[in-house]
Formats: C-alpha cells, structure tokens, sequence
C-alpha cells in the first residue's frame, strides 16, 4: 500500500550500464503530433526545449498518418530536427488507426531522413508503436517486408495475450517480429481506490524472459512503469495519468503523487542489482498530451481540443516546472549513475518542484456533470516535492507548509530527496530551502490555492506544479 513519505538517497553502489551493442543510454520523449501552425515557431521551440534538457528524440505519436496536419507538423519537426543534430522517430498509435497501410507513405517518406532516429547493430530506422491494433505476428511481418525488414522493431504490444503472464509463450509467437519491447502500463501503478506504488515487478518478469531482444522503459509523470530485458531494454518514466474527455463520457484518476522520483530511482537501479539488467532506452510520458495530463512541455492550444485545455494548458496547469529534474534524471542515467549522482544541471544550487492538486480529494464536485474521475479514492491530500542537491549540502533542509501551517522538516543530502508530505489543507502552499542558519534560500510558491471543492465546474485531478526558485 502506497504511503506519502520522504525518501532521501544518501548512499548507493556505483555501477555501469550494461552495454549491448545498441544505442546504449538513449532518452526519448512521447509527442503526441498534433496541429502546429506552420511559421509559429512552436515546433521549433519543443525542440530546442528537448534537446537542451538532454533528450535524444521525441517518438512521434501519429493517429492520422494521412490528414493534411499530420503531413505539416511532421514536415516542420523534421526540417528543424535535420538543422540541430536532434532525432525523431515514429510510434503507429494503433489505437486510432490500425491499418497498417495507412502509415507506409510517411514512413517511405521519412525513414531515410537524416534527422531519423537509428539503432541496432545493422544502424536501422527505429520503429515503435502505442497498442497492438489487435493485429497478428503475420500482419506486421508482412508489414517490415514491405520495408525490406529494415527496421529495429520495438513496440508497444502489452495488450497482446501472455504480454505479462507467459512471456515464453509470447516470445514463442512474437519473437520473427519485434528487435525489443516496450513495456507502457507499466509506467504507473494500475488504477485501483487505494494508494499503490508503482513497480517493476512485470518489467523484470518480461524483461527477463525476452530472449535478449531490446526492453524500452517508460516513465510517466502522473503514472511510471519500467521493465527488464536481458540484453536491450525500453523503459518508460511518467508522472500521472487523469483524463477528462467528455466526448467520450471518460473521467479517470490513476495514482500520481511521487511517481515521477519514485520511477526515477527505480530506473536508475536497474542493472545495479544482480538480477536486474539496465535499459538501454527510456521513453518519457509525454512531452505534451494535455489530454491525459503526463505532459512536462508546452502545450500549443491550436492542436489541442477546448474541453482539454479547460484542465490542462501553458497558462494556469503548466508542467515546466518538472523539466529541471528530468534533466538531471537524464544526466546520470547516461552516466550510470544511481539517483545520489543525481545534480543540477543548471548551475544553481539546487534545483526541483513542488505539485499538488488544487481540491481537496473528499469533494463533492457536484457540479461536474462527469461527477467524480474514477480512482479518485487513491489520491491523497498532500503536498509533493522532488529537490536535486548538489554535494556541498551540508545543513541543509526542506521545510513544507500548508496555509501557513508546517507540515514537515526533513534533512536534505546530495542528489535526488523527494516526498509527499500528508495533511494539505484549503489555502497556499509553500515548499522552502533553507540553509545550515534555517535561512530560505530558495522557495516553490503555490499560484492557486487550494479549496474544499471545485469553483471552475471540474473536478480538475492534475497538478499545479511549481518549480523551485
């Protein structure tokens, strides 16, 4: 059972990464493509954004690989891309469209780009997915055929039978197809009316039976997931995952809080135990899905419908605060690092982030005609933080407030100290760094109080995050 809590890594055993002859310690980020108006400058600030906190690509999330946007934000995301040394590749989402033959023209189109990401040991176009489409093995045989089998092959197929309950079996039917897995759900926790932690346990299970293909980890920010394979692996990091699409009468809370940090120090753990292997990859979720609230980028409203944007947007819900730390995640996973060789990267004296939700979790939102989001009993009412230190900490501590009220003081130590402090209350809340003299020295400043219930008409789960200044 998931408790808020304060974790501090102080002490941890150095150790490599292992290497497979892949494109070892590679950081993608999941972009949902969207509209982008060509000349804004958007698609070229996301980029830049990217490349500068130390992403390697963004994994293009295309649903509609032949509408006229899809054709113009994927022509202006790799012109910029060819111009800056940053990588892209495709993610068929599957979900949306899943007749293969749909996607063949922008691949033909793409895949000898120069700005086109590449692994493996022949260097081939890297190839991924989001969802199965419920296809067989012969259907994407066929599909690589088409491209001479010149793709490294790692797809999202953990909605296939015996993904995570008979990995021999799976292995058995899928193994001609894919070069390595990637493991999504595993990014969070599954949803459930209790706390839960997230864990590793079917990344390992799969990861370890995977005949040494190639294991992508992911990593969400309201949800995270990771997984194990014994040569390449794809791992996923996330924070969060709450969605409210009317449209589709959907409304869905599946637990957050420390998520991220905690999928961080997971991540950065594996291979250092004996019965783990690292992942060569980690896919961040996402840069800008305002619609299921895992975002840590911008969030330009011209390709995001109005009903997202009233609880997920640049203005009021902004989730850059975040970036920081994933930059220092970034830093020492490529290094082999644990989460004590976590620094700013920034040259500041630290770096980090407070979140909360801006309601209290016992309200009654009666005046959300979706009501309550499903899962909502897993959230807690507390104030979470992340804070990366950089070794001359001595004295140092972190003190959390809650409408004026402390809730708690803790120690700080070099690299990553994260927590989620319970007992939010309705009004501001307040995260300060002091220095050895209990001076503040840096504080995170909540902009939007919180309230008993709802004022806007939503029953709005996601995060304020406010980064440390």
């Amino acid at each position: 059972m998931y408790s808020c809590r304060n974790v501090i890594w102080s002490s941890a055993v150095s150790h490599l990464l292992a290497q497979s002859g892949v494109n070892a310690a590679a950081v993608f980020c999941h972009y949902m493509i969207g509209t982008l108006t060509a000349g804004s400058g958007h698609a070229e600030q996301d980029i830049a954004n990217a490349q500068a906190m130390g992403f390697d690509a963004f994994a293009l999330n295309v649903q509609a690989p032949t509408a006229d946007f899809t054709q113009s934000t994927v022509s202006q995301l790799f012109t910029y891309a060819a111009s800056t040394g940053f990588k892209l590749f495709f993610s068929l989402d599957m979900s949306a469209d899943n007749t293969l033959s749909d996607y063949t023209s922008l691949l033909q189109q793409y895949l000898g780009n120069e700005a086109y990401y590449t692994a493996g040991p022949q260097n081939y176009p890297f190839l991924s997915t989001f969802d199965s489409g419920n296809l067989e093995p012969s259907d994407w045989s066929n599909f690589k055929s088409s491209f001479a089998n010149e793709l490294y092959f790692v797809p999202d197929f953990d909605d296939t039978a015996g993904y995570y309950t008979d990995t021999n079996d799976w292995f058995s039917t899928w193994d001609s197809v894919v070069d390595g897995v990637f493991s999504w759900e595993t990014a969070w926790p599954a949803q459930q009316d209790i706390p839960t932690n997230v864990s590793t346990d079917s990344d390992q299970y799969v990861q370890n039976g995977s005949n040494g293909k190639a294991y992508m980890i992911g990593r969400s920010f309201s949800q995270a997931f990771r997984v194990y394979r014994p040569t390449n692996c794809h791992a996923g990091l996330s924070s969060l995952q709450y969605k409210r699409l009317p449209n589709e009468s959907t409304h869905y809370y599946r637990v957050g809080e420390v998520n991220l940090p905690e999928r961080m120090v997971e991540i950065l753990e594996l291979g250092k135990a004996s019965n783990s292997i690292s992942p060569e990859f980690v896919e961040v979720i996402t840069w800008n899905d305002a619609g299921e609230s895992h975002y840590i980028g911008n969030l330009w409203p011209e390709g995001i419908p109005d009903f997202e944007l009233e609880y997920a947007n640049q203005t009021s819900w902004s989730h850059t605060g975040w970036q920081s730390l994933v930059t220092s995640f970034i830093a020492a996973y490529k290094a082999g690092g644990d989460a004590t060789t976590m620094a700013p990267q920034s040259g500041t004296s630290a770096v980090g982030a407070m979140w909360y939700r801006t309601i209290l979790k016992d309200a009654s939102c009666v005046s959300d005609s979706l009501g309550k989001p499903s899962g909502w009993q897993a959230a807690q009412d507390a104030v979470n933080y992340a804070i990366v230190l950089p070794s001359d900490t001595a004295g140092m501590s972190i003190r959390i407030s809650s409408n004026g009220n402390v809730l708690q003081t803790v120690p700080g130590v070099q690299g990553l100290n994260y927590g989620c402090v319970g007992g939010m209350t309705t009004g501001p809340q307040l995260l300060d760094l002091l220095d050895s003299s209990g001076d503040v020295i840096m504080t995170a400043a909540s902009v939007e109080d919180v309230t008993a219930d709802t004022t806007t008409g939503i029953c709005n789960f996601n995060y304020q995050v406010a980064p440390l200044n």
